[in-house]
C-alpha cells in the first residue's frame, strides 16, 4: 500500500491524473517550470533549475508526486500549484498547435485581417520577419517559443491574436503584447530594436540588445580583441547585420567617407556600451574607417598647450 501524504493538498488524485495524462502530450513537457511559470499569470516555480520540468513530475502517480516535491523540501500543497501550472500552460499551448498545424502557411494568413494586433504591427512598420531570438525578450521566454517553432515576430503576433481570453500570460510575453496592443514605443523599446517617435527597427539598438545580453567578461574579451574566441557571438552579429542591409549599407558608404563611428553610436540611450558595439561591428566595416576625433581643445589649451 503506498503511503499517504500527511498534509493532503488541495487537488486530489483525479485532478492530478488528468492534469498529466493532458500534458504528456505536450511539446513543452522539457521545459522548465520556472520558464513556464514566468510567462503565465501564476506564482513563481520555487525551484529555477533546468532539469525541473514537467517530464520529472508527469510519469508519477498523485502520492509519488507529492513525495517527489517533499523531498524537494516543498509542501504537499505544491502539487495544487503544479496542477495549475500544467492546466494553465496547456490553455496557453494550445493556440500554438492550432497555428503551426500548417507551417507551410505564411503567417499573414493565419491572423484576422482586422487584428488589432496585426494593425499596430503594420502602423508601426515592424517586420514580421524579425527574429525573437534577436530581440531582448527573456531566454525562458524565447525558449517557450522556440518549442513551438514560434520564431519570429510575425509568429508571436499570429499566436498573440489567437490567444484565448480566458488565458492570462505573464512576464515580458504580456509586456510585448502589451506594448504591441497599445503601440506604447516605450515598452516596445525595451524588447525590439525600435526608437520611440520613430517607425521600424535599428541596426544600433538591435546591437544594443545584443550587447545587454553579453557577460562582463564577453564585452572585455571583445575589447581587448580576444572576441575571436567566442563565435556565438561573432553568429549573432553577422544574423543581426544580415536584418538590416540598407542600414548597414549607408553605415559602410559613411565610413568610407571618414564618418568616425561616434557619429553613428551618438544617440545610444547608455555610452557606455559604444565602445563594445564598434567593436563588434569593426569587422562588418571598411579597413579605412575613420577613429574616434580626438576630443577639441578650449581656446585657453589651444593658447597655451599649443595646437
Amino acid at each position: 500500500m503506498s503511503a499517504q501524504p500527511a498534509f493532503p493538498p488541495p487537488s486530489g488524485p483525479a485532478a492530478w491524473n488528468q492534469a498529466r495524462a493532458a500534458f504528456a502530450k505536450s511539446n513543452l513537457v522539457d521545459l522548465s517550470l520556472n520558464s513556464l511559470a514566468q510567462n503565465l499569470d501564476v506564482p513563481p516555480w520555487p525551484i529555477t533549475s533546468s532539469d525541473e520540468t514537467p517530464a520529472a513530475y508527469i510519469d508519477l502517480t498523485y502520492a509519488e508526486a507529492v513525495a517527489a516535491l517533499s523531498a524537494k523540501g516543498l509542501p504537499p500543497t505544491q502539487l495544487g500549484a503544479l496542477i495549475t501550472l500544467l492546466n494553465d500552460t496547456l490553455a496557453f499551448d494550445q493556440p500554438f498547435g492550432e497555428m503551426m498545424d500548417d507551417l507551410s502557411t505564411p503567417v499573414a494568413e493565419t491572423i484576422d485581417a482586422d487584428s488589432p494586433l496585426f494593425k499596430n504591427l503594420a502602423k508601426l512598420e515592424l517586420p514580421e520577419s524579425y527574429p525573437l531570438n534577436l530581440t531582448a525578450l527573456s531566454a525562458g521566454t524565447i525558449e517557450l517559443c522556440s518549442s513551438e517553432k514560434v520564431e519570429t515576430l510575425g509568429q508571436f503576433v499570429a499566436f498573440a491574436a489567437r490567444l484565448s481570453q480566458t488565458v492570462i500570460v505573464g512576464g515580458d510575453f504580456r509586456e510585448l503584447l502589451n506594448g504591441l496592443s497599445h503601440k506604447d514605443e516605450e515598452t516596445l523599446a525595451k524588447f525590439l530594436p525600435s526608437r520611440p517617435g520613430s517607425k521600424g527597427l535599428f541596426l544600433r539598438e538591435a546591437l544594443a540588445i545584443a550587447v545587454k545580453t553579453m557577460t562582463p567578461a564577453q564585452r572585455q574579451a571583445v575589447l581587448s580583441g580576444s572576441g575571436a574566441t567566442l563565435p556565438e557571438l561573432r553568429t549573432r552579429v553577422s544574423r543581426i547585420i544580415s536584418q538590416f542591409p540598407n542600414q548597414h549599407a549607408t553605415l559602410t558608404d559613411d565610413c568610407a567617407k571618414g564618418s568616425p563611428l561616434t557619429h553613428w553610436t551618438a544617440g545610444l540611450a547608455d555610452l557606455s556600451m559604444e565602445p563594445v558595439i564598434i567593436a563588434l561591428l569593426k569587422p562588418h566595416l571598411p579597413a579605412t574607417a575613420a577613429p574616434a576625433p580626438a576630443p577639441k581643445k578650449s581656446f585657453w589649451g589651444r593658447l597655451f598647450g599649443g595646437a
